[in-house]
This record gives C-alpha cells, sequence and structure tokens, in this order.
C-alpha cells in the first residue's frame, strides 16, 4: 500500500469542502456527515450491510492462498460499529455465519477475528514485536512465511532445526557459509551434488576418504594428479590399466617384479648399455653381441674362426708334426654336452598381439563419455535453451524471457520450452479465444458528494397561489 493510499483516508481539504458556518445545519468542522453518507441515512453502513470493510489484505504473494472463506452480509441488528470521523472502525458482528470482531485503523492496519476462529493481524506500515522473555509458537497446521525484500536472523545463543520430513532450499543469488568451528554432515541415504560450472576444493590439512562400496570417477575431459610427495597404490584384487593412444613411465629408478610377468610388443626396443639380462629360454632370430659365453653351444652351420680344441680334432693337429711311423694317441679335448631345458610359449606375432589389444578381455577399453551431451544437457540446460539460461525455468520465468524479441525469436529456446511443456503452444497468440462480461449488467447507482444549485445560506420559499 503507497503513502498516497493510506494519507487519503483523511484529507483536511476535504473537511473544509463541505463546512459551511452559516448553515446551522451543518457540522462546523466539516466532518460529518462523511462524504459516503451525504443524502443518505448516517446509519453505518457497514453496520446495516450496505459495505464491508477487512484489515488490509493485500501485497504481491504468488500462488498463496489465504484460505479466507466468504461471509454473508451483515444483520443490522446483530452488528455494532463505531467508526469514527478519520475512519478507524471498531466492529463487533454476531450476524449468522458472520460472526467477528474487528478493530481496523484507519489505513487498512488493524486485527480480524472471523466467524471460523481465523485470526488477520494486518499493518500496512511497520510491524514491531518485542518479547523481553521467552517465546514459543506452537502451529498445528501448515505455514508460509514470505518477505519480498531482504531477511535478517541473529541468534547469539545455538540455533537448532529439526526437520521430520523433507528439507528443500532454493536460491536465486550465492551461499556463502563461515563456519569457525567444525562442520559435520550426516547422511543416511544418497547423497548427490550437481555443479553446472567449476568446483574446487581447498584443504590445509590431511583429506581421508573412505568408501566401503564401488567408487567410479567418469571423466570427459583429462585427469591430472600432481604430487610432490610420495604415491602409493595398494590394491587387494586385480589392477587392469589402458590406453588408447599410449602410457608413458619415466623415472630414474623403475622396479618391476613378479611371478609370472609378460612383457609384449611387435615393435620397440628392450635394454640398455649396461642392462643384465637373466632368464631360462630365448627365441631370438639374430644376436649382436662382442662375446658369448656359454657352457655348450650348438648350431647347424658355424661361419668365422674358432679357439680351441674341436672334438675329433686334436689327432688331425698333431699329423702334421708326428714323425715317420705309428702315431701317437690324440688328445681328448674338454666337451661339455649339457643341454638346457628348452621351452615354448604362445609366440608373441603381429597377428596375436593386434588381436590380444584389439579383442581380447585384456585388450583396450573403448572409452566414450556422455557421447551426445544428453546427461551433460540435462543438468546444464545452456545448449537446450540456446544459451538463454544454465536451470530449469518455470512457466512464469519462461515468459518474462519471452518479452525480449531476442528471447523470442530464439528457435531452440523455444522448441525446448514448448516439448518440456513449459509454454503452450498458443503462447504467441496475442488475444484470448474467447472473453465474456467483465463487468455486470446490473445498473450501478453512484452517488455523488458534492451539494448541487446554490450554494449560499439563503433560502427562497415558496407558497401555493
Amino acid at each position: 500500500m503507497t503513502e498516497e493510499l493510506i494519507n487519503k483516508f483523511v484529507d483536511p481539504g476535504e473537511f473544509s469542502s463541505r463546512r459551511d458556518g452559516a448553515d446551522g445545519r451543518t457540522d462546523p468542522s466539516g466532518r460529518y456527515p462523511r462524504a459516503e453518507y451525504v443524502g443518505v441515512s448516517s446509519v453505518n453502513n457497514v453496520a446495516t450491510g450496505a459495505k464491508t470493510k477487512n484489515v488490509y489484505l493485500g501485497g504481491s504473494a504468488p500462488n498463496v492462498d489465504l484460505d479466507l472463506s466468504t461471509e454473508p452480509t451483515s444483520d443490522y441488528t446483530q452488528n455494532q460499529v463505531k467508526e469514527t470521523a478519520s475512519g478507524h472502525v471498531i466492529e463487533y458482528d454476531d450476524t449468522y455465519g458472520r460472526e467477528r470482531i474487528m478493530l481496523r485503523h484507519r489505513t487498512g492496519s488493524g486485527v480480524e477475528m472471523r466467524a471460523d476462529g481465523s485470526v488477520i493481524i494486518s499493518s500496512t506500515k511497520n510491524s514491531v514485536k518485542i518479547t523481553a522473555a521467552d517465546e514459543k509458537v506452537i502451529v498445528e497446521g501448515d505455514g508460509e512465511v514470505i518477505y519480498n525484500g531482504n531477511l535478517k536472523m541473529r541468534v547469539a545463543g545455538d540455533f537448532d532445526m529439526e526437520v521430520g520430513g523433507d528439507f528443500n532450499v532454493k536460491v536465486g543469488g550465492d551461499v556463502e557459509k563461515n563456519i569457525r568451528g567444525s562442520y559435520i554432515k550426516e547422511v543416511i541415504e544418497n547423497y548427490e551434488k550437481r555443479i553446472v560450472g567449476n568446483s574446487a576444493s581447498f584443504i590445509v590439512g590431511a583429506a581421508t576418504e573412505t568408501t566401503f562400496g564401488n567408487k567410479n570417477n567418469i571423466i570427459k575431459g583429462n585427469f591430472d594428479n600432481t604430487v610432490e610427495g610420495n604415491t602409493e597404490f595398494a590394491v587387494k584384487g586385480e589392477i587392469l590399466m589402458t590406453s588408447a593412444d599410449g602410457v608413458i613411465v619415466t623415472s630414474p629408478d623403475v622396479n618391476i617384479v613378479a611371478s609370472s610377468l609378460s612383457v609384449l610388443g611387435d615393435s620397440g626396443t628392450i635394454g640398455g648399455a649396461n642392462m643384465v639380462y637373466y632368464g631360462h629360454t630365448a627365441h631370438i632370430p639374430r644376436v649382436n653381441s662382442t662375446s658369448v659365453h656359454a657352457t655348450a653351444m650348438y648350431a647347424t652351420t658355424f661361419h668365422g674362426d674358432l679357439n680351441g680344441v674341436a672334438d675329433k680334432a686334436d689327432e688331425a693337429n698333431k699329423a702334421g708334426t708326428a714323425a715317420i711311423g705309428a702315431t701317437g694317441t690324440g688328445g681328448t679335448p674338454t666337451v661339455n654336452s649339457t643341454t638346457a631345458a628348452d621351452s615354448d610359449t604362445s609366440q608373441p606375432t603381429t597377428a596375436t598381439i593386434s588381436d590380444l589389444i584389439n579383442n581380447s578381455s585384456l585388450g583396450v577399453r573403448v572409452v566414450e563419455v556422455d557421447t551426445f551431451g544428453d546427461l551433460k544437457n540435462a543438468t546444464d540446460r545452456t545448449a537446450d535453451y540456446g544459451g538463454i539460461s544454465k536451470f530449469d525455468l518455470t512457466t512464469e520465468a519462461a515468459r518474462s524471457k519471452l518479452r525480449d524479441p531476442n528471447n523470442l525469436n530464439n528457435t531452440t529456446f523455444i522448441a525446448t520450452l514448448l516439448s518440456d511443456g513449459t509454454i503452450s503452444k498458443n503462447f504467441v497468440n496475442s488475444t484470448a479465444p474467447n472473453f465474456g462480461r467483465v463487468v455486470s449488467a446490473d445498473k450501478i447507482a453512484v452517488r455523488g458528494t458534492e451539494s448541487m444549485g446554490k450554494q449560499s445560506a439563503q433560502t427562497r420559499l415558496f407558497t401555493n397561489t
């Protein structure tokens, strides 16, 4: 209620316009009769039921039902009304179905106790309530509190809140929490968090997360871990790591220990200048080495020089220097015929390795996260709304956006609103499909408040002739 509307109840100029000191029948102050009683009975029109006055019930609160029942017309014989010149009203109404008590200020502020037991407390200006001791409020039914402005709450002691059902909070702006002590959150059921923008966490101390079930990290972008200290992975089960592009492990010291180890590759390099190899069997088409030391060597064909005594060649070595006559006994060469055990496994051919990478259970996993963006767009509505809004819009919010011609011409935005059922398909129609009478066809009496005719105190007398 505006200040002008409040102050119009008492207008000194209105009193002076009705003041006529030369007419002894009028109120010298000009207060009576009030404008609404000029030319009619001065019995209060609220008492007679000709008019109804209530405390102020205005304000802007969409979708809020005050649940006020319609009251019957007041019975003059059952209603006591006192109304002052400025417009203050005290009413005691015993009319059946309308039993009520009202204390009303001229501005509309006041207290109204209605027939069904409802109590209305209304203030057209500020409302101040002070309690010097404790205060208890008990509401057996539902409640709604609406502040069209700001709300600040200060609690010097503890602030305990207990909710038996759901607790829903919707914030149109930012939320900031400044907690000097500890912060403990316990959730018995599920906990879901959706963030359209970025998320950052800064922890000065240690951070510990314990999960007794499974934990899944699904990332569409990159995943970077930067650790200045040590990193330890201790897994009781199996570790499986695959990459579609490549794996790079670089360190001055790398140790891989296993009871059974398989390292397979179609091409590449293994080893270094000072590497030492231990193994059982090597299947290698070619060996390039400065020297080969072995207990026994077997070859179908040998090319090159030999240093040593060959089997069956010791006698031939002496034949060229022996005297004529019987030859001596040939020497016995030292020969170790121990044969090392041979082992064969599946040969890692090019075809075998390709099949292992692409088709086996140990192969590279195909990773695709939200390929068509359905999951992302379900949370971030920017794409669906054509860049107009990140979050779901109500019908009221959508209609407000459509006041902008640019938004009205955004076909993506319009298509999403229609598919979601947020707006009607007939929203572009500027006129209603039909309309009826909005004003009653009955005649309405309008009573003037200004006297017509001669304004002076002189009066003419007419006599019959």
